[in-house]
């Protein structure tokens, strides 16, 4: 089974990695890939002074450690996961790429990054999802 997992930096995230982890254990074959999706960077500089590739290298650098940090929870219970980081607009990044996949895995909370980026666009997320998609606690 191939499982696609949206990550965010929040603590429901974090805390589905366990539902994820149960949930390869009784597989017989997965794979898991983490994606996490950043939004462009848009710098709107009162003095002209911003620099956008060092802000856009910071945001890189945070969201390959997030990666990292849950690949390496994933880890220790000798899951190997592949890491993707993609930039843009995440409910048609994250749609683009499940098509591609057997299950969609996201944390359940009405503080996740779906909820807090797109509010009541979740629903158009969750309709035109080409997958199932499983909400872990």
């Amino acid at each position: 089974m191939n499982i696609l997992f949206g990550i965010s930096d929040t603590q429901e995230c974090r805390n589905a990695v366990e539902s994820a982890i149960k949930l390869a254990h009784s597989l017989k074959s997965v794979r898991f890939t983490l994606l996490h999706v950043s939004m462009e960077v848009f710098i709107y500089a009162d003095n002209g002074m911003m620099d956008y590739g060092t802000t856009e290298a910071l945001e890189e650098k945070k969201a390959k450690a997030l990666l990292q940090e849950f690949s390496t929870l994933f880890e220790k219970e000798g899951i190997i996961c592949e890491q993707v980081l993609k930039s843009g607009e995440p409910i048609d990044v994250v749609l683009d790429m499940a098509k591609d996949y057997d299950l969609l895995l996201i944390g359940a909370s009405e503080s996740n990054l779906l909820y807090r980026l797109f509010g009541s666009h979740q629903n158009r997320f969750i309709d035109q999802s080409p997958i199932p998609i499983m909400v872990a606690k």
